[in-house]
């Protein structure tokens, strides 16, 4: 029996007993179910020490899925699926392969009849992933990695860069030590911004990414960035694996003599930014030139990480196929050097909104069903809601709408006086969400929100998997702070009245979606 049929019978059973699951709570109860102190336990647990950061493939990882599922349970949240037995259940198992590494990883570059060798942690960083033995990468440098052709600034013109490994600068362009762009621009590419060069190249299909520092030296810039290469390996294994094991492409930090090595004989090198500024200054594709990674292959073997996925039946029978899927990803990344990233913000915050809205709407049923979804592996590229949306769980024209929470229970630098949260979402649902959500806002919470175009984000979440299929979906964002991805990352530094306004304001907003008479498409008009 396929996923629809079960989900068509599972939906119909379950609608019969929603009269009996069904409390009597008004939605004001609903409502003040939400709170900080709630959230706050639900953080800390998720988020401790002894869950070492929740990397998705993990044991950890494991105890965090099923206090999820158990959260789900004592609320009323019904499960969503049928295990290989028949039984229902919380879990949908998303596939892998694991392949564990020796340690020892090296480059061998040749390049103007010369071959160099370069050690890992010595002479350069993973950041992420690593290239396979078998790829054979062009490489291509793209300068500063900016495309602003209205001020006459585009790094990417006449180049490709799908499938090759990318060379790119960090900051943005200065002459005698002011911005060549408008302040405005510049400001959009400080040096902290690689996760926005990072991602725009991954949509522009890179295969890797190298960033280079245009110091003379490169030493601080190497010195804050701690290599994440580990011994093992995680490949997704569902639909469109071939496209989207490496969804991101791989990333390295190098030293100057790198540097030196990759661009010799070439038409232009970053290195003589130091001394002649911007003079000669150009991007091209790299001749003459390859890079082999050697390492060793110890094992490989098949697992799976869980998505958990509830439901909360609508009281409507006409409505039964127009369902609201609430979701926030549950992962986060593994240790470094012993150090633990427990991502209480990225996104022990927002699953906890997750099972707080899903307790509310336990209380408060609407008239359409309600999908609530912690999502696995969304840090290794979104896998676990590709999985979800890509083998018909639920048929993406069953889908009305996706409100995804991914950290909110801090704020960014810019907003540390006014503590406002982000709504980040396509340009082509910018505008209508914005009216929608800022009037439900307006009338209840009143929380400062800021309205982003995701093309702006620096980064992204499991709703671009959702807007790609064509279902309008939005995420609330802290917005990247300090701690981001880094051992601080604590849960004394959740702001939770901020997290309980937030899961309170995604109540409202589900809670609005699952009654009204037509859910809207978002789209300008």
């Amino acid at each position: 029996m396929n996923n629809k049929k079960i989900f068509c019978l599972l939906a119909g059973f379950i609608f019969s007993l929603s009269g009996i699951i069904s409390a009597q709570s008004s939605p004001d109860d609903a409502l003040n179910s939400i709170t900080k102190a709630e959230l706050k336990d639900h953080v800390y647990f998720l988020a401790s020490d002894y869950m070492a950061g929740r990397f998705a493939p993990s044991a950890e990882y494991e105890i965090a899925a099923q206090y999820v599922a158990s959260q789900f349970a004592s609320a009323g949240v019904q499960p969503f699926l049928k295990d290989e037995s028949g039984e229902l259940s919380y879990f949908q198992e998303v596939p892998f392969i694991k392949t564990t590494y020796g340690t020892d990883i090296k480059w061998i570059i040749k390049n103007a009849g010369e071959t160099r060798e370069f050690q890992h942690q010595k002479d350069f960083k993973i950041l992420f992933s690593r290239i396979s033995e078998d790829e054979k990468l062009d490489l291509v440098f793209v300068g500063y990695g900016i495309e602003e052709p209205d001020y006459g600034w585009n790094d990417f013109e006449g180049l490709e860069v799908a499938g090759k490994m990318v060379i790119v600068l960090n900051g943005a362009p200065m002459k005698k030590g002011k911005p060549v762009l408008p302040e405005e621009i510049h400001a959009k590419y400080p040096e902290t911004a690689y996760w926005k060069k990072l991602w725009a190249l991954s949509r522009m299909g890179a295969k890797g990414v190298i960033m280079v520092d245009e110091s003379a030296s490169g030493q601080m810039y190497w010195d804050g960035f701690e290599s994440r290469a580990l011994s093992e390996k995680y490949a997704y294994q569902g639909p469109g694996s071939e496209r989207n094991s490496r969804s991101r492409p791989s990333m390295y930090i190098v030293k100057p003599e790198v540097v030196d090595v990759l661009f010799k004989g070439q038409p232009y090198s970053p290195t003589s930014i130091a001394e002649k500024g911007l003079k000669n200054y150009s991007c091209f594709q790299l001749e003459g030139i390859s890079i082999e990674t050697l390492f060793e292959v110890i094992e490989e073997k098949t697992i799976s990480s869980k998505n958990i996925v509830g439901f909360i039946p609508g009281t409507d029978p006409d409505l039964i196929n127009e369902n609201i899927t609430v979701g926030a990803h549950l992962d986060h990344v593994a240790p470094v050097d012993g150090q633990v990233r427990n991502g209480a913000d990225d996104n022990a915050s927002g699953s906890s909104g997750v099972i707080e809205v899903a307790e509310a709407m336990a209380l408060n049923p609407g008239r359409r069903p309600l999908v609530f979804i912690a999502f696995t592996a969304e840090e290794m590229g979104l896998l676990g809601s590709k999985y979800f949306l890509n083998t018909g769980t639920l048929e993406k024209e069953m889908i009305k709408f996706n409100l995804n929470l991914d950290m909110i229970g801090r704020s960014s630098e810019e907003n540390a006086e006014t503590r406002a949260h982000y709504l980040v979402t396509h340009k082509k649902y910018l505008n209508e969400l914005s009216s929608f959500v800022g009037e439900i806002n307006g009338n209840t919470i009143n929380y400062p929100l800021l309205y982003n175009n995701d093309q702006d984000s620096p980064g992204g979440s499991d709703h671009q998997t959702f807007i790609s299929a064509g279902i309008p979906a939005f995420f609330f964002f802290s917005g990247v702070h300090e701690d981001l991805h880094k051992p601080g990352d604590d849960p004394d530094l959740i702001d939770y009245q901020k997290a309980e306004s937030i899961s309170r304001l995604a109540y409202l907003i589900v809670n609005e979606l699952s009654n009204m008479d037509v859910v809207p498409t978002f789209l300008e008009e």
